[in-house]
């Protein structure tokens, strides 16, 4: 098929995508995957370079799946290369309820969907005429059509910016980012054969929602990292609940202190991110039984722009040692009220809280153990694992494994991190990659008003977590180990290229069409600013990354 920046052409495009139900984790990822670079290999220039459209696999990917980069070199030949990036999966589409079966036909779903109870703004702009609602075509097909148009548009030769121009199509971001986290290798290698990375654009679409949810740029993207609390506490038959310390307490505690507690919001230039929010607390008994909750874990999910993961460290011990504490703070103070009211067998224990990092733990374990041992341990964990049980559940049953052979007297807390981690990208003027990015979004912000009359927002990050994440790392080696000494299973349940990231350092932008309510029923991206301002504007940005890359 023919595929243009052109209005018809574009917007034809655009529904071919969408049509391609790619939820992850699936194999119709695999599709849209073929679907693209059959589009791109009808251009002469592909035709004439196939090596320079590649489908590279996922590794050990269960779906056999794989992600696409593609490259139109320059004339003439250039190392500066700008990539234009973006994930083809999408979120399944239960949350359309009974118009879930038309989620990926948008003309139809847009039609059906007046006809149900929308929110205010929905139905205002479905009313309007101007926005086509469906499962992915804002987050993120109508940036990838864009961006792929863009590059048959390079390989027709008819859009020649001066630098080499890149697409980088990836599976897996709605998942655990596993595409892009094997693209960081690729990317990696790619630049020691010789390419110059003077830029990478995310085509992700407006995320800011409200009256903040005006077409956007965003100079960096949020970093988010996914911290956990393990506690033990003593077991007691709960008709002599005096003789024990339960971890319901402790969680709790931790729970009053930490969740959405602004003190602890992450902050850059004045502005506070969302803080940490509990997105699970498990109880790891598998049975009923009249002993009093004895371990529990819960996980967090924390969004970061200035913080590092060895601060986060620190931090989580000492809160998770600071539950412990008001937990029995608040059992002495129970058992002394139990027994002044007479209470049957009411006694008062002394409780000594401890709190590890799961890297302390782990190598606690490999001294007493051994490798071969600890190894065996952690294997019989994971088997023991429920089918379908995902990398959060599984490092579970490694932590608990784990703090069950080393008999720790308890009460205690052992503290890391889960997976996926993704690492903040922020813009601070630090180097030339970050004030041409900055010059970048300040020339199209412009020209969005001299030329369409847009109010094109500048804003510092780009809140919904993306796969910019991974095109540098603004930590040193001792971060990334921060990360790996504490992350269950590393290299194992959770394959991070730390040393490939580090040799990265890409300047970004994220900047895609405008469009409202990713992952709900009612995800939409507004046609008019799609065909007729957005490609336009892209241009004016890639233009003018070439121009200030080779100045």
């Amino acid at each position: 098929m023919k595929v243009s920046t052109k209005g018809e052409d574009l917007y034809r495009f655009l529904l071919e995508l969408v049509r391609i139900p790619s939820v992850s984790p699936g194999a119709e990822e695999n599709r849209i995957a073929n679907f693209i670079k059959g589009v791109l290999q009808e251009t002469p220039y592909f035709k004439e370079h196939p090596q320079d459209l590649m489908l590279v696999p996922m590794e050990r990917d269960p779906f056999g799946r794989h992600i696409l980069f593609a490259v139109v070199r320059a004339k003439p030949e250039t190392s500066n290369t700008l990539i234009l990036m973006g994930h083809m999966d999408v979120v399944d589409t239960s949350a359309c309820g009974t118009l879930k079966d038309l989620a990926f036909d948008p003309e139809q779903y847009t039609k059906e969907i007046r006809k149900i109870n929308l929110p205010p703004d929905a139905r205002k702009d479905v009313e309007s005429g101007e926005w086509l609602f469906g499962r992915g075509i804002s987050d993120m097909k109508g940036g990838i059509a864009t961006g792929v148009a863009m590059l048959c548009e390079a390989a027709w030769g008819n859009f020649s910016p001066g630098v080499n121009l890149a697409g980088l199509f990836v599976c897996d971001e709605e998942n655990n980012s596993g595409g892009m986290l094997r693209a960081v290798s690729l990317l990696a290698d790619l630049q020691e054969e010789g390419l110059k990375f003077s830029g990478c654009i995310d085509l992700e679409p407006t995320f800011a929602g409200g009256g903040e949810g005006g077409p956007s740029i965003y100079l960096g993207s949020i970093g988010k990292i996914n911290p956990f609390f393990y506690f033990v506490g003593k077991e007691t038959h709960v008709g002599e609940y005096y003789e024990g310390l339960t971890a319901a307490s402790m969680v709790s505690q931790l729970n009053v202190i930490l969740d959405g507690n602004p003190k602890f919001a992450d902050q850059l230039e004045g502005i506070s991110y969302p803080p940490y929010g509990c997105m699970r607390q498990v109880d790891l008994r598998r049975e009923y039984s009249a002993t009093i909750m004895t371990k529990a874990i819960a996980f967090y999910s924390y969004l970061t722009a200035s913080k590092m993961p060895r601060e986060i460290m620190e931090e989580i011990l000492h809160l998770s040692l600071e539950a412990q504490r008001r937990a029995t703070e608040q059992y002495e103070k129970y058992a002394k009220e139990y027994i002044e009211r007479n209470g049957s067998g009411g006694t008062i224990k002394k409780w000594e809280p401890k709190a590890f990092t799961y890297g302390k733990l782990f190598s606690m374990a490999r001294e007493k153990l051994g490798e071969q041992k600890l190894k065996k341990l952690i294997e019989e964990a994971l088997g023991g694992c429920p089918k379908g049980s995902d990398e959060r559940e599984k490092a579970f049953a490694m932590i608990e494994a784990i703090a069950e052979e080393l008999d720790i007297q308890p009460p205690f807390s052992v503290v890391g991190i889960l997976p996926p981690w993704y690492p903040h990208r922020t813009n601070l003027c630090r180097n030339k990659g970050e004030k041409l990015m900055r010059q970048t979004a300040q020339v199209v912000a412009t020209e969005a008003q001299s030329k369409f009359g847009v109010n094109l927002k500048i804003r510092k990050m780009f809140e919904g977590v993306s796969d910019l994440s991974y095109c540098g790392f603004e930590g040193c080696a001792e971060d990334m180990e921060a990360v790996r000494d504490n992350l269950p299973g590393w290299g194992e349940l959770y394959d991070f290229p730390g040393e490939a990231l580090l040799k990265l350092d890409i300047p970004i932008l994220s900047f895609g069409p405008h469009g409202k309510d990713a992952h709900k029923n009612t995800e939409r991206i507004h046609v008019p600013y799609f065909l007729e301002v957005y490609p336009q504007l892209l241009k004016k940005a890639i233009d003018t990354i070439a121009e200030l890359s080779t100045v």
